[in-house]
């Protein structure tokens, strides 16, 4: 071997090295690493009194009495769980996560403490990784959690943190005693949709707000407009057809818009379609809407008169349609057609949402009871579409006239399932608001899903296109502000412990009316403004 060729051996040997150790460098497995300007050492963790206080206690600011009405409090609020020992508060234990979300953040409830130690680890790992921190919480680099992303996905998949506390001062541990808490997580095999679409409206609500509507890539933190109010306009509620066979040149997005000019107010039913950039307006009082599977017609709230509640505390609004019935929209000819069986003029029709095989219509109920504002009591409703032709209404067995509001009903895409609503009064913002689900064979009874808890308001709701996941707003993290959560349902309908949604900072808004979107679609809010917010 010439000296040519040696050289070329040993540089050959030494780019492997380095690749070698580069790649061990990339693995989480079997680092420490130091977070938040906090110093220390393992060995601090170390005790053999370390102690497990399975603490979990709720207090209540408001206790909801049953025996008198809701409106009495005027607020949702209540005080979150206080614990004065370690205890991690996310990821809740057994959680799912959906495959390609962004980096999540674990957060923890310690009042005794100063110093952590975070160990976690995966399926594969040789070593665990470990994160000492003097604060209570720790986000996921980019690295580790694709590395605990690419360890596997499964029901039996666990990756497992271990939080580790004690108190130090002057470098010190004080006392032996080191509190520890530990939660599973997995990755699911199953995907979420990639976007999603909501409001921003920051409490208290007044009527001249124009809240904008973001997007967001679920596997980014980076928010985009999707449609901004620019101050001339508030646009309430957005839907999309999320059947799987809709392809994405017929993706389009309905909105109902309010727009002020002066001392008089219009509202209009925004239409557009994203990839041919074509927008549609029409002149009419809508509201809450869904499309038919084929993508060519929408479903809306038709009304003349609202009703907003006074200001409620920490709240966004009250909120109903007083006269109501629903409507069929044709996108091709922009045709308005009352539907038979849901447009009664003694009711209060609305939130319909349509069967994935485009032959029902579900939507709430309520007796219009004039001018009267009170706490009134929704139930689920079925009227075939027939054609356009509707026909008769029939109640939803367990989800109507059960003396409680039931409301928001959406169809899972495979038509196994519906979601709903569930409050002792109201269809928008209503203090004791849980998700049921409903399955769809003859016979079913709904039941409250597992991913609900029982001290604060779980909301809004949407499937992904594949039926496996429930996107909701849920005001359990502080009682006011609501932030977006994700379950996984299994094939009996079960949900597992929800994740919430990763976010750089929590601002301080509520996120409304979060809807998935199947397609990474174009995005132009500008086109999208300007084709939707004009009066024809």
């Amino acid at each position: 071997m010439n000296r040519r060729e040696t050289t070329a051996v040993l540089l050959a040997a030494a780019l492997m090295m380095a690749a070698a150790a580069s790649l061990a460098g990339d693995s989480p497995a079997g680092k420490t690493v130091h977070a938040g300007g906090a110093g220390g050492d393992p060995a601090l963790f170390e005790s053999p009194s370390v102690v497990r206080r399975a603490e979990d206690t709720t207090e209540p600011l408001i206790v909801f009495d049953q025996s008198k009405s809701p409106s009495a409090y005027k607020t949702c609020y209540q005080e979150t769980r206080k614990h004065k020992f370690l205890k991690i508060l996310r990821p809740y234990d057994r959680a799912a996560f959906p495959p390609e979300l962004a980096p999540p953040t674990i957060r923890w409830a310690d009042t005794v403490n100063n110093l952590w130690m975070i160990t976690l680890s995966a399926p594969g790992w040789a070593q665990p990784m470990r994160v000492i921190t003097d604060r209570r919480r720790w986000r996921f680099d980019e690295a580790t959690w694709r590395a605990v992303e690419a360890a596997g996905t499964g029901r039996e998949n666990w990756a497992n943190i271990e939080i580790r506390g004690c108190r130090i001062e002057r470098g010190k541990r004080v006392g032996e005693e080191v509190h520890v808490d530990r939660a599973r997580f997995r990755i699911s095999e199953h995907k979420a949709d990639p976007m999603i679409v909501y409001r921003l409206v920051s409490p208290l609500f007044h009527g001249n707000k124009t809240p904008n509507i973001y997007c967001r890539d679920i596997s980014t933190y980076e928010q985009k407009m999707f449609l901004p109010s620019k101050g001339q306009y508030c646009s309430n509620c957005h839907s999309f057809p999320v059947k799987p066979t809709v392809p994405a040149e017929k993706v389009k997005v309905a909105i109902a818009i309010r727009k002020s000019f002066g001392e008089k107010t219009y509202r209009i039913l925004g239409l557009y379609n994203f990839l041919g950039r074509e927008g549609r307006t029409l002149n009419i009082n809508s509201f809450f809407m869904s499309w038919h599977p084929d993508g060519n017609k929408v479903v809306v709230t038709g009304g003349n008169e609202t009703a907003v509640r006074a200001l409620i505390t920490l709240e966004t609004q009250e909120f109903y349609v007083k006269i109501a019935d629903l409507r069929i929209i044709d996108y091709s000819t922009l045709s308005e057609t009352p539907l038979r069986g849901a447009s009664t003029a003694k009711y209060m029709e609305t939130l319909p949402t349509w069967s994935p095989d485009g032959k029902t219509i579900m939507f709430a109920r309520a007796e219009e009871l004039g001018n009267t504002f009170v706490e009134r009591k929704f139930d689920l409703y079925t009227v075939p579409y027939n054609n356009g032709d509707g026909g008769k209404a029939v109640p939803v067995p367990g989800a109507s006239h059960n003396d409680m509001s039931n409301y928001a009903a959406r169809y899972s895409t495979d038509g196994k399932w519906i979601v709903f609503n569930k409050a002792d009064y109201s269809t928008l913002v209503a203090p004791s608001a849980d998700l049921w689900i409903l399955s769809t064979e003859e016979g079913a009874l709904p039941r409250k899903l597992e991913c609900n808890v029982p001290y604060a308001m779980d909301s809004h709701h949407s499937w992904s296109s594949n039926s496996r996941w429930l996107l909701f707003a849920s005001k359990r993290d502080d009682g006011i502000f609501a932030r977006l959560y994700l379950t996984e349902v299994d094939e009996g309908g079960h949900t597992s412990p929800p994740v919430a949604l990763p976010c750089l900072d929590d601002p301080m808004m509520c996120y409304n009316v979060p809807e998935f979107l199947r397609y990474r679609l174009p995005i132009d809010a500008e086109d999208l403004f300007e084709s939707t917010g004009s009066l024809k």
